[in-house]
């Protein structure tokens, strides 16, 4: 893997936010959502060689090359809100890409000099709830006692966080920086929770001082706790009804 500068921006110890795919698709709806937002400018990007479709087009008889340098994962800045964003559009899945590309990340972080780097990111958890709890994790108690103060529940369990999203926050210690991971609670690990990515988003706004329109992201999520309340009930009364007619028979 290479990082690419093709500028270097001037910033005062800039924070990072990094999100990638992952569990509820909370870490690149965040980051995504931060993007639309502030329009930043990408100014990096890290070349993963061999990563692009193993095809070749021909055209009347002749091959057409494919455009086969561009990058999966790119890094744009905000000067005016003293940020810079992280976004991926896919994980390797591999033990050693996965470790490979968070150094990476953490590597541009450091070259940027960014203070602390974010991750919001989903915590599976057994049932339904009405309003998912964002709890926090991070690399010094300093940073948890700051999450304490803004609010924020700490995850005072054991727990493992799993994919480049998390890894991120163990490279930033390493290497020197300080790193936040907010972790939105999520029932439906494989779709997009749409509940879950308003609550990160919500808390991370808060922490990062970047206000956002959040009303149509908040309208998404009541619109999905209708359809999902509407959906419960009728199995409800479904089997309600089956009950009633094995009693009949």
């Amino acid at each position: 893997m290479e990082i690419r500068f093709y500028n270097k921006p001037e910033m005062e110890k800039p924070r990072m936010l990094v999100g990638l795919p992952g569990m509820g698709m909370v870490a690149k709806n965040t980051v995504t959502s931060f993007i639309e937002l502030l329009k930043p400018e990408m100014f990096a990007d890290i070349y993963v060689p061999h990563l692009s479709p193993s095809l070749v087009f021909f055209e009347k008889g002749l091959v057409v090359p494919m455009e086969r340098d561009v990058s999966l994962f790119k890094f744009y800045y905000s000067k005016e809100q003293n940020i810079i964003l992280f976004a991926g559009e896919m994980q390797f899945g591999s033990i050693a890409k996965d470790n490979e590309l968070a150094e990476k990340i953490v590597e541009t972080a450091k070259l940027c000099d960014v203070d602390i780097i974010y991750t919001v990111i989903a915590t599976h958890i057994q049932r339904f709830v009405e309003e998912p709890t964002v709890f926090g994790v991070a690399t010094s108690q300093e940073l948890l006692d700051y999450l304490v103060s803004e609010s924020v529940e700490i995850a005072d369990t054991s727990m493992q966080i799993g994919g480049v999203n998390g890894l991120v926050i163990e490279y930033a210690q390493r290497m020197g920086l300080k790193g936040i991971a907010l972790l939105a609670e999520t029932s439906f690990p494989e779709t997009l929770d749409i509940k879950a990515c308003y609550a990160g988003l919500r808390k991370a706004s808060e922490l990062l001082g970047i206000e956002i329109d959040l009303s149509g992201i908040e309208k998404e999520a009541r619109k999905f706790d209708e359809g999902f309340k509407k959906y419960l009930k009728e199995i409800q009364e479904k089997k309600s009804q089956e009950e009633d007619l094995s009693y009949i028979g």
